[in-house]
């Protein structure tokens, strides 16, 4: 047996091992900075009168299909890898989903969504009122 077949053999060992691991198993993050399990290598947040535009930098976009789901407070960005991105026996890469807290509370339901070559850019309406709240603190004979 040569160098190249015990190689051969431990990598399909490996393999072997890790195709048993639960499917649909991802990284979650709530995005802070860029690590190796996502590939979210950056987020710019643009603050305008009317939106919030968030520019989020993902490498290798054409290989990852995203879901969002997006609340008052936060963009939560789901990735799998397409079947290009799997190369069979060799690599399988996992999912990914990052949480993105956001500066100002928006409409979830109105939003404008883009890839290009560097990530997804996306436009979500602000809230333009502001809920009054009331604080009501009562003391009891307090002695000074």
């Amino acid at each position: 047996m040569n160098a190249f077949q015990a190689l051969n053999d431990i990598n399909q060992e490996l393999a072997g091992s890790f195709s048993g691991l639960p499917t649909g198993c991802q990284q979650s993050t709530l995005w802070i900075a860029h690590t190796e399990e996502t590939p979210i290598t950056g987020i710019k947040i643009q603050e305008k009168d009317l939106t919030l535009i968030l520019k989020v930098h993902i490498s290798d976009i054409d290989l990852v299909k995203l879901n969002l789901q997006i609340t008052p407070e936060t963009v939560l960005i789901q990735g799998q890898p397409t079947e290009v991105a799997v190369v069979e026996g060799y690599f399988l890469p996992s999912g990914f989903q990052s949480l993105i807290p956001l500066p100002h509370r928006v409409h979830p339901e109105i939003y404008a969504a883009e890839i290009d070559q560097d990530g997804l850019i996306l436009q979500i309406a602000k809230e333009l009122r502001v809920e009054q709240s009331e604080v009501r603190i009562q003391f009891s004979n307090i002695h000074l």
